[in-house]
């Protein structure tokens, strides 16, 4: 039997429950082996689920010999806390997103993993889903031309009980109204995602950033509608705009727009491609509707590919670094928001 990558899960809450334990389930390489959570009916039903030892205490899973790395899905203020314990503990790390709240937590992440050579990887996992793939495919195959402009849409209506309680209302907590502790509200929350996976199919950088945002509806002190222009380094314009209290809500709209065409993500399932010439099999001057295969659990795809890095001594997939130039794209927006001035990232 090939080895296995022992994992402990640090956090049993909505996303670990939901979505990761079942990535390293799945992955070919990986497998739970201790759950934490500071609730212990929280860990103990993530273990029953799972099959796994539970524990309420970090000290237990970083002290595991059988765990080789974390999953860390706790509240993002934890994030730097919880990876410098496993970096300490000589544990690699497997981050949710956002990489953390603010840049210097990013950077002290990312030198305590460096310093004890261990690998810290961001779960911006968008980057292995199969529309994300293709569309860099046909990009790098210069089918829309130079890319000039991308567009960022993110309308979602979140209910009351989502605050305290998340979607699933699994556990119980405020974290996500405090901007402290959460580091922003639907930008770091939703965008997070699109600008990463824009950023790696792409291949381009943002430049500078005008921003407003504001919290119209929400008891929190995040925002709930925000309105960024970026710039980019070819210069590239992109508009990004999301609300999470979108009465109604208004789902998501997201595209790029080159010299020679476009490609629009707006349907589930498949990517709309319009091309000014024939390329990639594509026919020019009409749009070309792509049906994505099913990829598989894009989470477990992430997983094994971080395992094999464990085993075989290669780059994190997703390293900290890429995370913090995502968090950067954030954070500067929130800076241009906070002073009315353009920010350079």
């Amino acid at each position: 039997m090939s080895k296995m990558l022992g994992v402990g899960m640090i956090g049993c809450g909505e996303i670990a429950y939901s979505a990761s334990g079942k990535a390293v389930q799945e992955a070919k390489n990986a497998e739970v082996v201790i759950a934490m959570d500071t609730v212990s009916s929280v860990a103990e039903s993530f273990a029953e689920t799972y099959n796994c030892r539970h524990t309420t205490d970090v000290s237990e899973v970083l002290a595991s010999d059988d765990v080789d790395a974390v999953v860390i899905s706790a509240p993002h203020f934890l994030h730097e806390p919880l990876t410098l314990q496993a970096a300490a503990a000589g544990k690699h790390v497997m981050c949710e997103k956002p990489i953390a709240c603010t840049l210097e937590q990013a950077d002290r992440m990312i030198d305590a993993c460096k310093e004890a050579n261990v690998l810290l990887a961001i779960n911006l996992v968008s980057r292995f889903e199969t529309g994300t793939l293709k569309a860099k495919e046909l990009i790098e195959a210069g089918v829309i031309g130079k890319v000039i402009a991308m567009q960022f849409h993110v309308m979602v209506d979140k209910p009351e009980t989502y605050w305290t309680g998340g979607y699933s209302g699994r556990v119980t907590t405020d974290w996500r109204m405090s901007k402290e502790k959460s580091g922003g509200g639907v930008m770091v929350m939703n965008l997070v995602h699109d600008f990463d996976r824009f950023r790696f199919m792409t291949g381009l950088e943002p430049v500078r950033v005008s921003c407003e945002y504001d919290t119209f509806l929400t008891e929190t002190e995040v925002e709930d509608y925000i309105s960024a222009v970026y710039r980019f380094d070819n210069g590239a314009i992109a508009t990004a705009t999301a609300s999470s209290a979108a009465r109604g809500k208004g789902g998501r709209g997201n595209r790029i727009l080159g010299t020679h065409g476009q490609i629009s993500f707006e349907k589930w399932g498949m990517l709309e491609v319009f091309a000014t010439e024939e390329k990639a099999g594509l026919k020019a001057g009409e749009w070309n509707q792509i049906e994505l295969e099913r990829g598989g659990n894009s989470r477990a795809h992430y997983t094994e590919q971080f395992a094999d890095a464990v085993f075989n001594g290669g780059a994190a997939p997703i390293p900290g670094e890429e995370g913090r130039k995502t968090l950067a794209m954030i954070d500067s927006a929130y800076r241009a928001g906070e002073t009315h001035q353009t920010v350079t990232i």
